[in-house]
């Protein structure tokens, strides 16, 4: 016999974000959308503290940084590549990109170079001493760190306990793939360059 206690729905992550009454709703809300982030729970109050758990401050967004930093990873014929963009004033201060070295990381293809750009931007932070606001267009970025996506291979899991070390460096900021934003393209250029793509 079905029950018909009321069931709560969180999306994190989708076409729209927040809490849910009926399953319709939350499927419309992540059908279609990837890297969907949403769970059920029995009551009210639990899915709204789920909801409001931003892990620490990975995604806090009223943290003081030093830099915009931007990151994108490319791919073709077996080879990945990534790129990454220091900003501040509207300037690009520090950047590099190059091929990822990999070559088991490459089956994961441009989301190898996503998580490669990230982590070589994260240690140059480190390197400088200053604090940076990550702008990345794939959820898998932040969603790896939290713990809100499992990390199914090697590489994610290199990722994950890597960027934990490097906690208090660096925060996320989700953005919108290819919306004209001038340094995501840049960076996206940047990594297509060092593959010898040329748009």
């Amino acid at each position: 016999m079905a029950s018909n206690k009321p069931k709560f729905y969180a999306v994190k992550a989708g076409r729209e974000t927040g809490i849910f009454t009926t399953w319709a709703e939350c499927e419309k809300a992540i059908r279609g959308f990837s890297g969907a982030v949403y769970k059920k729970f029995d009551s009210e109050s639990a899915a709204q503290e789920w909801f409001s758990d931003n892990r620490s401050s990975l995604r806090e967004t009223s943290l003081a940084t030093d830099y915009e930093v931007y990151t994108d990873g490319s791919y073709i014929s077996g080879q990945y590549s990534w790129a990454y963009a220091f900003v501040k004033d509207d300037t690009v201060i520090y950047e590099d990109s190059n091929v990822g070295k990999n070559p088991e990381a490459a089956v994961m293809r441009n989301v190898a170079g996503e998580i490669a750009a990230v982590l070589h931007a994260v240690k140059r932070a480190a390197e400088l001493g200053v604090t940076i606001r990550i702008y990345h267009d794939y959820a898998g970025i932040a969603f790896w760190v939290t713990g809100e996506w499992k990390t199914k291979n090697e590489f994610t899991q290199q990722y994950a306990k890597l960027m934990n070390k490097y906690q208090g460096v660096y925060v996320f900021e989700k953005v919108k793939a290819h919306t004209g934003n001038k340094f995501n393209e840049y960076v996206d250029k940047k990594a297509k360059a060092s593959l010898g793509i040329s748009e």
